[in-house]
C-alpha cells in the first residue's frame, strides 16, 4: 500500500501561478475566510507579457477589435469567447486600478498604444516595459497577505480527483518534501498555461508543458483545436544566451524588416504589406525561406531593426535594447538572427463562456490552457488580455459555484494514489526516459512543425502512439519521487502531443497557423477538431461544426 502522500483540504484549488491563475485567485479570494490553495512551480509566460490588447485609440472600438479578432483567427474562433475577449477588456480598468497599473500615455495625455500584427488600429496598452512583472508582483503581494492563500510554490499538479463527473481536487508533487500531495477542494480552476514547450524549439520557459491539457483530457474532459499552435516568427537563434526569446512584432510597424542570408527583403515577395500581415503567414514564409536554403548561418533570417531608429527604440522598445546589449549586440545597428518557434498554443481545454469545462462539474479553466478563443491565429496583445479577461471570468464563476455547493470534505484517495503512483510493471532506466522524450521531440520538430503533410502527420500518429503505450507501462511503484515524477510528466507530454497529431490529420486543409502543404479544399463548411479519451486512456477526434 502506497503512504508517502499527503492530504489537504480547501475551499478551492487553483492550479497555476502565473498571472492567468492568480487573478482567478483574487477573484475567489474576495469572500472572507474562504480557503484556496495555489499550485505551480513556474510562472509560465507571464514576465514577458509586454501589454494588452485595449480598444482606447479614437478610431477603434469593442466592435472593430472583434472583427480584427474574429478574422484573425479566421473566422475559427468560438464566438462567444472572442466576443467576451473583446467585449470585457474596457471592464478592466477597476481591477487594474486595483492591482496598480497604469498604462503609459503620450504627452497630450492621450495613450500610448502599438499596433500588433493584424490591428486595424494600434491596439497594445502597457505600463512600461515590464508590465508583466509588475502585474505578478502586485497580484502576489495581495494573496500573500491574504492568510487564508496558501502557496505551493515547488508544487506541480499531475491528476485531476474525479467522482461522478465531478471534479474535487488534484494530486500534486511538491518538489519541496520530495512526496505527492492529494487537494481535496470544492472547487478547482485549471490555469496552468498552454504546452509549447514540448517542442524543442520553443519561446516557452521550462515550467511549461503537457500537463493541463493531459489532466482535462483523463478527467473526461475534451480538447479543441489542438493542431492550432501559433509559432512565434520571430524568436532568437543566436546568440545561444538568448535562444528561444522572442521579440515583440509591433517592430514591423515601426520600420523593422526581415532579410534573408543575401540581405534581401523577401518577405516583399509575397505580399506589398511586406512584414505587416499575420503571425500564421509570416511564420510560414520564414520558415520556407530558411528550408530553401537562404537562412542565416545559425538557420535564421535577420530581423533588421536599424530602421526603427535609435530613439524611437530605447524609448519604446527599452527591454529589449538591454536584452541585445548585454550579449553584446546593439540592435539600433546590427540585424540579429530569429527563426519561428512554437509560442502559443491556442488549442486546449473546451470551456463555456463563463469558463466551466464542457462535461465537468466543478472545474473551470483560463488562460492558454483552453481552447477556441483565438481560432487558428492569435494577434498579437491578446494573450496578455486573456489572462485578465478570462482569469477574472474563471474566478468570478468558480467563487459562485463554491457557494451554491458545499466543499468537497475528505474522500478516500489511498486507491487513487496507488494507480498513480504505485501502479506495477517494468522499471524503466532513467536514460529511456530521455531517449523517448527526444523521440517524441523529432517527430515533433519534422512532423509537426510550421509545415505538415499527411505522410508525416501519420508517422507522427504511429510513433507518439507507441511512445506513449511504453510510457503507460513503466512501473511507478517502488520508483523513487524524482523517477516516478518524471514518468508521469513525460506520460502527460505525450498524452498531450499525441491530441496534437490527432487533430492536426483530420484538419486536411490549410487553415490559419496549421499548415498543410498538401491542403486540400474542405466542402462541409468551418468545424472545429475535438479530442478526448475512453475510460482506458484511447484518444478518438472528431469533427463538430462551428455554430455562429
Amino acid at each position: 500500500m502506497l503512504k508517502n502522500f499527503n492530504v489537504r483540504q480547501y475551499d478551492a484549488l487553483v492550479i497555476g501561478s502565473g498571472v492567468t491563475g492568480l487573478v482567478a485567485a483574487l477573484k475567489l479570494a474576495k469572500k472572507e475566510g474562504r480557503s484556496i490553495a495555489v499550485v505551480g512551480d513556474g510562472v509560465g509566460a507571464s514576465p514577458y507579457i509586454h501589454g494588452f490588447n485595449m480598444p482606447l485609440d479614437e478610431h477603434d472600438s469593442p466592435e472593430l477589435f472583434y472583427e480584427d479578432t474574429y478574422k484573425g483567427g479566421r473566422e475559427q474562433s468560438d464566438p462567444a469567447l472572442a466576443g467576451a475577449l473583446c467585449r470585457k477588456a474596457a471592464e478592466l480598468f477597476p481591477l487594474l486600478d486595483e492591482l496598480g497599473v497604469s498604462f503609459d500615455k503620450k504627452e497630450d495625455g492621450s495613450y500610448s498604444l502599438l499596433r500588433p500584427l493584424g490591428a486595424s488600429v494600434p491596439r497594445v496598452a502597457s505600463a512600461g516595459n515590464h508590465t508583466g512583472v509588475s502585474l505578478l508582483n502586485s497580484l502576489n503581494a495581495k494573496l500573500k497577505a491574504n492568510e487564508n492563500v496558501a502557496f505551493f510554490p515547488q508544487a506541480r499538479a499531475l491528476r485531476l480527483r474525479v467522482r461522478d463527473g465531478r471534479v474535487l481536487g488534484a494530486v500534486v508533487a511538491d518538489k519541496k518534501t520530495d512526496s505527492y500531495t492529494v487537494i481535496n477542494a470544492g472547487v478547482t480552476v485549471l490555469a496552468c498555461g498552454g504546452f509549447c514547450n514540448v517542442f524543442p524549439f520553443s519561446t516557452n520557459s521550462g515550467d511549461i508543458g503537457g500537463d493541463g491539457a493531459a489532466m482535462a483530457l483523463c478527467a473526461g474532459a475534451s480538447l479543441t483545436d489542438m493542431e492550432f499552435v501559433q509559432f512565434e516568427p520571430s524568436a532568437a537563434v543566436a546568440p545561444a544566451a538568448l535562444r528561444g526569446k522572442s521579440v515583440i512584432t509591433t517592430m514591423f510597424y515601426e520600420g523593422a524588416v526581415l532579410r534573408n542570408r543575401d540581405g534581401r527583403r523577401f518577405m516583399l515577395d509575397h505580399s506589398p504589406e511586406g512584414e505587416c500581415v499575420n503571425k500564421d503567414v509570416q511564420s510560414r514564409l520564414i520558415f520556407r525561406e530558411i528550408a530553401e536554403g537562404r537562412g542565416t548561418e545559425n538557420g535564421g533570417v535577420y530581423f533588421d531593426a536599424t530602421g526603427v531608429g535609435r530613439e524611437k527604440l530605447d524609448r519604446l522598445y527599452s527591454s529589449y535594447v538591454k536584452r541585445y546589449a548585454d550579449v553584446g549586440i546593439d540592435i539600433a545597428e546590427t540585424p540579429f538572427e530569429i527563426a519561428p518557434a512554437a509560442h502559443t498554443s491556442l488549442g486546449g481545454v473546451r470551456i463555456n463562456p463563463d469558463c466551466s469545462v464542457v462535461g465537468l462539474s466543478g472545474l473551470f479553466a483560463c488562460g492558454e490552457v483552453t481552447g477556441g478563443v483565438h481560432g487558428a491565429n492569435r494577434l498579437g496583445g491578446n494573450a496578455g488580455l486573456q489572462t485578465l479577461v478570462f482569469g477574472s471570468i474563471a474566478g468570478e464563476s468558480a467563487a459562485a459555484f463554491a457557494d451554491g455547493f458545499s466543499s468537497a470534505g475528505y474522500l478516500p484517495c489511498e486507491a487513487f494514489m496507488e494507480e498513480l503512483a504505485g501502479r506495477p510493471g517494468e522499471k524503466p532506466a532513467p536514460e529511456r526516459l530521455g531517449e523517448i522524450r527526444a523521440g517524441m521531440q523529432k517527430i515533433l520538430s519534422e512532423d509537426l512543425n510550421v509545415l505538415r503533410e499527411e505522410k508525416g502527420l501519420e508517422r507522427a500518429d504511429e510513433t507518439l502512439s507507441a511512445l506513449l503505450a511504453e510510457v503507460r507501462a513503466f512501473a511507478t511503484v517502488g520508483a523513487s519521487f524524482t523517477l516516478s515524477l518524471a514518468i508521469l510528466r513525460l506520460e502527460n507530454d505525450l498524452l498531450t502531443a499525441l491530441a496534437l497529431a490527432r487533430s492536426a490529420r483530420l484538419r486536411t486543409e490549410t487553415c490559419g497557423c496549421h499548415v498543410r502543404t498538401d491542403s486540400r479544399p474542405e466542402k462541409e463548411g468551418k468545424y472545429r477538431t475535438v479530442v478526448s479519451a475512453d475510460a482506458d486512456g484511447a484518444l478518438s477526434a472528431v469533427r463538430l461544426p462551428i455554430e455562429a
